[in-house]
């Protein structure tokens, strides 16, 4: 179903509005690991044992080099949560918006270039005629 230009300009508009509105966000993703201890006598060796954890892990890209950040749970880990589901919602948002935008051009008529040029000396006269002129004294 193909949607009007007004509606998908009434959509664009609502998607940059929620690009506006979001918060902090970072690049990268966080790991929940369990880990065996490497202690013989140690319970963790059992086949049904998932591990000692959960440990985690914010791994992300700088530089072209892998950094990653281990944490404990707490304020910084549900912190750094926030962040990552923050840029997860910015990516889904300017996919959206490009989506939409190549709608929008799909959509729009081709205007030759004289046309094009002629809509420009209009808006440039406009603006010249808005102009205030500075008064003689």
């Amino acid at each position: 179903m193909t949607q009007s230009i007004q509606a998908l300009e009434n959509k664009r508009r609502r998607l940059l509005e929620q690009l506006a509105a979001t918060g902090d966000m970072r690049r990268g993703s966080i790991t929940e690991q369990y880990r065996c201890c490497g202690k013989t006598p140690c319970c963790c060796k059992e086949s049904e044992h998932p591990g000692h954890g959960p440990y985690y892990a914010f791994t992300r890209k700088v530089d072209g080099k892998t950094k990653t950040w281990q944490l404990r749970p707490g304020p910084q880990l549900r912190k750094l949560e926030r962040e990552v589901e923050t840029y997860r919602q910015f990516r889904a948002l300017t996919e959206q918006l490009l989506q939409v935008n190549e709608a929008l051009c799909d959509l729009r008529p081709v205007v030759s270039d004289s046309e094009a040029e002629a809509g420009q000396d209009a808006k440039k006269n406009f603006s010249r005629r808005s102009r205030k002129r500075p008064t003689a004294r």
